[in-house]
């Protein structure tokens, strides 16, 4: 670890360190009522920690493989615990490195806590139970893949029950039957339309298209604002075996 870490990590202006304190907006009614409160009544420090960790992910990222012990005692070497702006870059580690594990049930679970007690390893790192060793946890993926799974979920989940053929041509799953549909621009408030499909009276302000149909859907019934259903009608065998569905 570099000796200037710990200066890197910490050394820098706390949030936000040039608002000037001041009262909480409390309001008298009188000077009687001021002098009962003590002195500091009514005053707040809004400055927050603001510690640069990334730093410290990176180095412990390029630790993989090397024993934790000496990880640690290089990072003591260059930290120093009497400090307590130093000791609470320590703090932090339980964030990115899981100590204390055990391999139970086939699952790498991490030993209780005070406040947790037994859980499953969440942190990127881990510390091998049998070697020792500094190593990568399998389980912990990224927040852009987590989203993009998530992502990937609806699109299929969707897909199940939504198809868009064309511009103006969609296909819809209802109650276990396929339906294709013909969709249209919505005109301008406050104009209303029937649409055939949510069977209700519609227009462009409040339409009932613009809402979820399921909190899994976050592009509206039709995949996109502003439109509605004109007309319906159900598949029947031949049509449904061109598209690739099934009832």
């Amino acid at each position: 670890m570099r000796p200037d870490m710990p200066k890197i990590l910490v050394e820098r202006p706390r949030l936000p360190s040039r608002v000037p304190h001041g009262r909480d907006g409390r309001k008298f009614w009188d000077q009687s009522d001021a002098a009962f409160l003590p002195m500091k009544a009514g005053y707040r420090d809004p400055k927050t920690l603001n510690e640069n960790l990334s730093p410290l992910a990176r180095y412990l990222a390029r630790q993989a493989g090397r024993p934790w012990d000496k990880v640690y005692s290089e990072m003591r070497a260059v930290i120093d615990g009497r400090n307590p702006i130093q000791r609470h870059i320590l703090e932090h580690l339980s964030q990115y490195v899981a100590e204390h594990t055990r391999v139970v049930g086939g699952h790498l679970i991490e030993m209780g806590t005070q406040y947790f007690g037994l859980q499953r390893v969440w942190q990127p790192l881990y510390v091998d139970p049998r070697t020792g060793l500094l190593r990568r946890n399998p389980d912990d993926i990224s927040w852009r893949r987590k989203y993009r799974e998530r992502q990937l979920a609806k699109e299929r989940e969707r897909a199940r029950v939504w198809r868009e053929v064309s511009a103006n041509c969609q296909l819809h799953q209802v109650n276990g039957c396929w339906f294709q549909v013909e969709v249209a621009p919505l005109p301008p408030p406050p104009a209303i339309r029937w649409d055939a499909l949510l069977r209700c009276p519609v227009n462009a302000r409040t339409s009932a298209a613009h809402r979820r149909m399921d909190d899994q859907f976050t592009a509206g019934v039709y995949g996109r604002p502003g439109v509605y259903v004109v007309s319906k009608w159900q598949l029947n065998a031949r049509e449904l075996r061109a598209y690739g569905l099934s009832e």
